[in-house]
Formats: C-alpha cells, structure tokens, sequence
C-alpha cells in the first residue's frame, strides 16, 4: 500500500516555509505568512506559468 502524501497541492515560500496546503481529505494548514489574497494570486500564477510550460506557443 502506498502512502499518501502529506499535502496535494502546497504553496511554499522561497526558503521552503509552508504558505498553504490542501491534504487529500480536504482540510487545509496554513503557514506563519499565509495571506488569503496573496496565496491565491500565487497559485493562479503557478497554473499560468504551468500552462504556458506546456503549451508555450498557445495564446496567454
């Protein structure tokens, strides 16, 4: 059997410093610096930038 992980999605600060993560059954822990505003604003970014990874020749 495989072992979860701890967190599925996990925003984290340059130094590694937890932001915000989303565990398997739904609950979440934030860190000491976690702002609402600005975790979300990072994770949009984080799929912008992933998307365009992927596809970089698609419109942005």
């Amino acid at each position: 059997m495989t072992e979860q992980p701890e967190f599925l999605v996990q925003l984290r600060e340059d130094d590694g410093t937890l932001i915000v993560g989303i565990r398997p059954d739904g609950s979440i822990a934030t860190g000491p610096s976690y702002q609402p505003d600005a975790a979300a604003t990072e994770f949009w970014d984080a799929v912008t930038r992933a998307a365009q990874a992927a596809n970089p020749w698609g419109a942005t």
